[in-house]
């Protein structure tokens, strides 16, 4: 299987095989960040490498460092899956996503949500 690198950090890079992703940290811990229908889009590493993201079939958080791979799902509910193709950081917890339409839409999370797993979002 190839890897395909979705983004890569001083510390951590998210790939996916296919449609599934997940982190790998430098000391070569490695933690799953779910399966994604069609494969994964895009991905966002924190600037301060608290978390990243992996977005397409809606979003996945986990966390980085202490929290490493513990993650929460956004946008993933039956009958409300929100299709992601772009992010873009603009807070130390907080991010911009793109939907299929073109429009972009804010998050903003409690560092909670990278250090518990917070399922259907």
């Amino acid at each position: 299987m190839t890897s395909k690198e979705l983004a890569r950090s001083a510390h951590h890079v998210v790939t996916h095989d296919y449609e599934h992703a997940r982190v790998t940290a430098a000391d070569g811990r490695q933690a799953g960040v779910g399966e994604f229908y069609g494969d994964p889009a895009v991905a966002l590493i924190d600037v301060n490498e608290q978390w990243c993201v992996v977005a397409g079939e809606g979003l996945v958080l986990c966390g980085l460092g202490q929290a490493f791979g513990q993650c929460a799902a956004y946008f993933r509910a039956p009958g409300a899956t929100v299709w992601v193709t772009d992010l873009r950081q603009t807070g130390p917890f907080a991010l911009q996503w793109q939907g299929e339409d073109g429009t972009w839409s804010t998050l903003v999370f409690a560092p909670a949500d990278v250090s518990a797993y917070a399922p259907g979002r």
